[in-house]
């Protein structure tokens, strides 16, 4: 039981129940209202949600509104958008209040336990990687009035610290200077644009974040800010919850970036120790292996998420794939049923039916052909008994 509380927000009665039923049965903790106003209440009073499901078009609040409100009050919720009238604009919004997916309806309940599977990996990975780290220091340059409003209302209420620089020349003076970590640069500027400035920011330091403001956007100067390293390209009038959101996720993904070379370096290591350590479970492997692949039968093995971590020979061979594309893949990919002991691997379920012999199961080839085939299976279980995965063995 993974114990994750749910919450979903869904007006349509029959969505609920589905998922209700679908999530229940995957070990987490549900529960569902049927509009946001409502939904919101829930979060508002602290229950300890661990994800939000919601629903776009919704009565009273929508699903847009709901994010932006769990995301303010709960910045560690992870959210999901569904919708069944998707658009460009929503995709952007829930993008922007850092929603984990966009799952259009109809709903595949396999799609949606899957996005949140990878959704707690991602969250555990990032909590991982998560040091405490201070404000970042923000430069605005602008040679208008709306940079002394910019940071000293905006940004300073938000707790960062901004300064100001009336050009390009006096910024790269600044930089020179002090180190910032984040540079809001106008893009029209006398002497210096935001563009030139960029270049030179970069130059001295390529971890600087950019960010470009203009009052006359255009498809041409906003390409053009990406390729030269922008991180983002927002318009003005300045609004207020767009610019927090943006220095906030490019802060995140700074801090990610930057300690992505420890978590390489940490794993690096804790590989070599094993090498070191394990040389001959490795030579076991290795020998194992290659009795797998002597065998004419197709053998596979799944983890109990029915993702594919084995697979022999003999059955990338008569499937056309090479090995790397099937492991780590879902077992559908391989079967046109969908229904199958690969997939039975809830708590007792293939304990109770212990072992499998001669399942009919029609195989799909890389081309797409259709291969009958039969299948005899067990289920993988660890020193307690309980379910880990499925092995399978198939014959033509």
């Amino acid at each position: 039981m993974t114990g994750e509380r749910i919450l979903v927000i869904d007006d349509e009665e029959v969505i609920c129940a589905l998922l209700k039923d679908t999530l229940t049965d995957e070990g987490y903790q549900v529960e569902t209202v049927t509009n946001g106003a409502e939904g919101l209440e829930k979060l508002m009073r602290g229950e300890p949600f661990d994800i939000l499901l919601t629903d776009i078009r919704m009565p009273k609040k929508d699903g847009i509104q709901v994010l932006k409100e769990a995301k303010n009050r709960i910045p560690d919720i992870i959210t999901i958008i569904m919708t069944g009238y998707p658009s460009i604009e929503t995709i952007r919004e829930s993008s922007e209040y850092n929603a984990f997916d966009y799952i259009t309806k109809p709903l595949d309940p396999d799609e949606v336990c899957e996005s949140i599977k990878r959704s707690l990996e991602v969250r555990k990975l990032s909590r991982e990687l998560k040091i405490p780290e201070k404000p970042p220091t923000i430069l605005v340059v602008d040679d208008m009035q709306s940079a002394l409003f910019l940071s000293e209302g905006i940004l300073q209420d938000e707790g960062y610290h901004a300064e100001i620089a009336q050009n390009g020349q006096e910024a790269l003076e600044r930089f020179k200077q002090k180190h910032f970590d984040v540079v809001v640069a106008d893009l029209h500027m006398p002497g210096m644009d935001g563009i030139e400035l960029l270049n030179n920011i970069k130059k001295q330091d390529i971890k600087t974040l950019v960010i470009i403001m203009t009052a006359r956007p255009s498809i041409d100067s906003a390409i053009l800010a990406f390729r030269h390293g922008a991180y983002d390209y927002i318009t003005k009038p300045i609004d207020p919850d767009t610019i927090i959101n943006t220095i906030q996720r490019g802060w995140e993904k700074h801090n990610i970036e930057t300690n992505t070379d420890k978590l390489l370096k940490r794993l690096h290591n804790m590989r070599q120790q094993m090498l070191d350590e394990n040389t001959s479970l490795f030579k076991e492997i290795n020998w194992i292996n290659n009795v797998l692949d002597a065998s004419p039968d197709l053998i596979i093995a799944t983890d109990e998420y029915a993702v594919i971590h084995l697979v022999n020979r003999t059955a990338v061979q008569t499937l056309g794939y090479k090995k790397d594309e099937l492991v780590g893949k879902p077992i559908d990919k391989l079967f046109e049923e969908k229904k199958s002991f690969f997939r039975e691997t809830e708590p007792g379920t293939m304990v109770k039916k212990g072992n499998i012999y001669n399942c009919p199961l029609t195989c799909i080839t890389n081309k797409g052909d259709r291969i009958k085939t039969m299948w005899s299976g067990a289920p993988l279980l660890d020193k307690d008994g309980k379910v880990k995965g499925v092995v399978g063995i198939g014959r033509k």
